[in-house]
């Protein structure tokens, strides 16, 4: 445990003074814009799509990642040249953050971190527009943790998501209405991008992916044992019911341990430290997960996302939901039978038709151009125009 998190208060006011000195002693640098994704755990999600089309459209923007250091070590090879990393939580990446136009975040900021108000552009993206577990002070804590209510613009992809953070973030300002940015590589689904990824991760021509993707729970660190469902069984009866071959994506949750894969482990596909979600979500042609947002991305694809709900009782039991999952339009299972009944069930045209309903519920509007409404949103500050 490091100082900050043994004397919070301290490490805040160190902070805040840090910051208030940075911004005296070097001014904002109207060329520069920070990023982070996932509290540095991550060189991806909306953040990474916003990064790589700015410097496309504005070259001479000076681009710094805040990343912690298992996540620069992983992305090392694959950074561009024009980024430049910092570590998360170190005292330059405060400095950066102190003395940058524009800041890009998909997760809560530090305390003591606020945005000079005027000469500051706060752009936030979150990572799930359309929540089933409540987020922020929806869950019902009132601390000064949440720096999502400061920001300048908030990007939006669902009438549902933009009543979510007024509550959870308090966010009283405009919203981007043009979709989630990472959700742009989605709503093309160019068959060339989809190649590209089932290439990339070793999938032979014609076997069909199902990802499976399991949150964590506010009870354990790991994954509880009664909220898994017999994988092996799962892939064999989506191999009768198609005639095709399946193998399956597993991502763990980033705060999960994931589970045991040895059972079936000559047919996973781990991904759980794979950059891009949405690349897995554009490879895949079905989505299981019990209570992840996820999959309420992969539905514009118009392709089947199934809940597998074993622990429902006991789940919001610890974690308070914004709906019961069960009145819905979701397809839900509480049991292996229930599933296999419900994959049994499944054709493309009630897929269709299941997303269909599940857009109109949360009330869709992905357009496939919101990086780059974010984008002209930031160019627009970063060349002057703060208002």
């Amino acid at each position: 445990m490091d100082k900050s998190q043994r004397f919070p208060l301290l490490a805040k006011l160190y902070r805040g003074a840090m910051v208030r000195y940075a911004r005296l002693t070097k001014g904002i640098d109207p060329d520069k814009a920070v990023f982070c994704c996932l509290q540095g755990r991550f060189y991806g999600d909306s953040p990474r799509c916003i990064s790589e089309r700015l410097h496309e459209r504005r070259p001479n923007t000076k681009i710094v990642w805040m990343l912690n250091s298992e996540t620069r070590q992983r992305v090392k090879d694959s950074l561009p040249d024009y980024v430049r990393v910092v570590r998360y939580r170190s005292r330059e990446a405060f400095i950066e953050q102190a003395t940058a136009r524009v800041w890009v975040d998909n997760f809560t900021k530090q305390g003591g971190l606020k945005p000079a108000k005027g000469k500051q552009f706060y752009i936030q993206t979150w990572h799930g527009d359309r929540a089933i577990k409540k987020i922020g002070y929806d869950m019902g804590t009132a601390d000064d943790y949440r720096m999502e209510e400061l920001c300048d613009r908030v990007t939006t992809a669902s009438r549902f998501g933009e009543e979510m953070f007024r509550t959870a973030f308090r966010y009283k300002g405009e919203y981007i209405r043009a979709g989630s940015p990472r959700n742009d590589l989605l709503v093309r689904g160019d068959p060339a991008d989809i190649r590209r990824v089932r290439e990339g991760l070793g999938v032979p021509e014609g076997t069909k992916l199902l990802l499976y993707a399991p949150t964590y729970r506010e009870n354990s660190r790991i994954l509880p044992k009664s909220a898994q469902m017999d994988l092996d069984r799962t892939l064999r009866c989506l191999e009768a019911t198609t005639g095709a071959p399946w193998k399956c994506l597993f991502r763990a949750h980033y705060l999960s341990q994931g589970i045991d894969l040895e059972p079936v482990k000559d047919r996973i596909i781990d991904v759980t430290r794979y950059e891009e979600m949405a690349e897995l979500l554009l490879a895949a042609d079905m989505v299981l997960t019990d209570y992840s947002s996820c999959a309420l991305d992969f539905i514009v694809r118009d392709l089947p996302a199934l809940f597998y709900i074993a622990d429902w009782d006991e789940y919001v039991a610890n974690r308070r939901v914004y709906f019961d999952i069960r009145e819905t339009p979701f397809l839900v299972a509480a049991d292996q039978d229930a599933l296999e009944a419900q994959l049994r069930a499944l054709t493309p045209e009630k897929a269709r038709q299941n997303c269909a309903a599940i857009r109109d519920y949360f009330g869709y509007y992905e357009t496939g151009r919101a990086t780059d409404a974010a984008v002209e949103h930031i160019i627009r500050r970063l060349d002057g125009d703060l208002n």
